[in-house]
């Protein structure tokens, strides 16, 4: 008979019987799980038990489209402003936080591994949120802020000329959005499930020049103007009076390991006193240039010409003005090349139309005038192979001075006007020529609503300074960007080389059409693209805001609500017997309704509304731009 007490063998029975069902239970979880990520995982409020990889990121990328719709508030110097999380380019890193949750209860030996799994029945295995933001944007959207709000920036000192008199202008400090400070504060905002608003701190800035800089800098530029300067060619010679050297003298910082004030004259000054010498010495170069026939690319010739050199003679200026003789040589190239000869051209290797597409909108918009600006600017710009062209960088900021008028664009989840809108509709053209011509997509963001007149999941938009457009040119040939447009159409042409292959594509009235005009040679690329259903449908929400202007019970919807939805989109390239396959998930957002009423009427407002013997009913409808 056992000497062991009968109680105690009941509690070694039932902890043997517990153990074997936890062992089986463990064993049973990672047979069911296999492939899948495990019990109690979950990122933020999103738990990711039993799901694929694929689908755990689906998941998140669906936390990331709920995190980009709710603006976050910060104030400066008691200055409440908002941010769109797009400005600043934030984003989650969803394969590394995929890669974390699969990994969760698999590290270790199988002993760890169960001890883990115990764990997690009481505490879970929440994975950390990784998200960034763009520090490019970020600098950028803080300095603009800075301008805006405090209006006080460092002045790092300048010299100048009035009336014919040397200035010196001195540094003076300034204030600014803390650089270093700031950016952790905004992404923590971005990320935080209840913020508050967030002062940011400033600092002030402090220019590295002294008083005693910019004093010497003013006394060199005194000499630099106090006399004539003679600059001779051959039997060409051409004087320069003090008053012309003053009104071409300016300063610059320099960055280097410590900022400089440089002197230099200005090219553009110095290319106006040339210009009584031009019908003298000068005849201009002709270039060579493509010329299109159909669907073909033909090279007329250029030819030599003879210039003297604005830059070159600036230096020559510069140079001459610290001697005693005041003497220098004029920079002038008799029977100059062209800026672009016939064998430039000839090694571009740009043969033939690879990829058109076009889309269509209404006419006499002041959407239209942006849409031909930009596409005015950009056509016949030359990318060669391997290089990369951003739209944003090349065009440059859209202002009203360069002729750009108000639009629609998307802010905060609101279409509003701004200076530029509606060139989107441009971006979306020149992205789906990329697209089809085959060539390298390195930065392009789709709309954050769905828009009929655009491809769905294969579209882009643009603002300034973000979000951007680039590709890259990965053939063997130039690429030639040709664009042109009607009242009602922009079209983007890239002309290169594809083995003759050439494809012709449009959208209209929510409808896209791909045509292979030319089949092309064994070494073309060729284009498939498919998408997928829709999935992970959002309903929009509706935004209530004040409008003093309204009597209490009178609505104004300035927006109407869309759903969102998310795409996968595929694109296959086969080229020389060769396949590769880019996807991708495209999210769009659902559209808020957003609602105008009088203050009072604002849900959880605190405002008395007016006292009045009648209340009238009225709903005002807006139209969105």
């Amino acid at each position: 008979m056992s000497s062991i007490p009968r109680p105690a063998r009941i509690a070694l029975i039932v902890v043997s019987l517990v153990s074997s069902l936890l062992v089986a239970g463990f064993a049973l979880t990672r047979a069911v799980g296999a492939g899948k990520v495990l019990g109690g995982v979950a990122v933020a409020d999103v738990a990711l038990r039993g799901m694929t990889p694929t689908e755990a990121a689906d998941a998140l990328h669906d936390l990331e489209a709920r995190q980009a719709t709710e603006p976050a508030a910060f104030s400066v110097r008691g200055q409440s402003i908002h941010l769109d999380a797009s400005q600043v380019g934030f984003a989650l890193d969803i394969d590394s936080m995929v890669e974390k949750a699969m990994a969760e209860g698999r590290t270790g030996n199988l002993s760890e591994q169960f001890r883990d799994w115990i764990s997690s029945l009481f505490n879970g295995r929440p994975v950390d949120l990784e998200a960034s933001i763009d520090p490019d944007l970020t600098r950028l959207l803080l300095a603009q802020w800075s301008s805006e709000i405090l209006g006080d920036p460092p002045f790092e000192g300048a010299v100048a000329v009035v009336n014919g008199t040397v200035v010196a202008e001195h540094p003076r400090a300034g204030s600014q959005i803390d650089p270093d400070a700031a950016p952790p504060l905004i992404l923590a905002q971005l990320v935080d499930p209840d913020p508050t608003p967030v002062e940011l701190p400033v600092v002030t800035a402090v220019p590295a020049l002294t008083d005693r800089d910019v004093d010497r800098a003013a006394a060199e530029a005194r000499l630099w103007i106090s006399q004539g300067i003679t600059l001779r060619s051959g039997e060409l010679t051409v004087e320069f009076a003090p008053d012309e050297l003053a009104d071409a003298l300016r300063s610059r910082i320099v960055e280097q390991s410590s900022p400089i004030l440089e002197l230099f004259f200005d090219p553009n000054a110095v290319r106006t006193i040339l210009e009584r010498y031009q019908s003298e010495v000068e005849q201009p170069a002709v270039d060579a240039r493509f010329e299109i026939d159909g669907y073909d690319v033909e090279i007329v010739p250029g030819r030599r010409g003879t210039l003297i050199d604005p830059e070159q003679t600036a230096v020559s200026l510069a140079l001459a003005a610290s001697t005693s003789s005041r003497t220098g040589s004029l920079p002038f190239l008799e029977g100059a090349e062209p800026e672009v000869t016939t064998d430039d051209l000839e090694a571009l290797d740009v043969r033939h139309l690879v990829a058109a597409f076009t889309t269509y909108h209404d006419c006499c918009q002041n959407r239209v005038t942006n849409i031909h600006l930009i596409a005015d600017t950009v056509d016949g710009v030359i990318v060669r192979p391997g290089e990369s062209f951003e739209v944003n960088s090349f065009v440059g900021q859209r202002t009203t001075e360069a002729g750009y008028l108000e639009d629609g664009t998307i802010e905060q989840g609101e279409i509003v006007k701004t200076v530029g809108g509606g060139v989107s509709q441009f971006a979306t053209t020149f992205y789906n020529a990329v697209f089809w011509g085959g060539y390298e997509d390195i930065t392009h963001k789709p709309h954050s609503f769905y828009f009929s007149r655009y491809p769905e999941g294969i579209e882009a938009t643009i603002s300034w300074p973000a979000p951007n457009l680039e590709f890259r040119n990965d053939s063997g040939s130039a690429v030639l960007i040709k664009t042109r447009y009607t009242d009602t159409s922009i079209t983007v042409e890239f002309y290169g080389n594809n083995d003759g292959r050439v494809v012709v594509g449009a959208h209209r009235e929510g409808n896209t059409t791909v045509d292979v005009v030319r089949e092309g040679g064994n070494a073309a690329r060729r284009v498939k693209a498919s998408k997928s259903d829709r999935f992970s449908p959002t309903e929009p929400s509706t935004r209530y805001r004040g409008n003093p202007d309204l009597k209490p019970g009178t609505v104004k919807r300035v927006q109407s609500p869309a759903p969102g939805w998310s795409i996968r989109v595929t694109r296959t390239i086969e080229q020389g017997g060769q396949e590769r396959t880019q996807e991708w998930v495209v999210r769009y957002l659902a559209k808020p309704e957003i609602i105008e009423v009088h203050p009072c009427e604002v849900p959880g407002s605190t405002t008395t509304c007016p006292t009045t013997t009648t209340v009238p009913e009225a709903t005002t409808t807006t139209t969105e731009p």
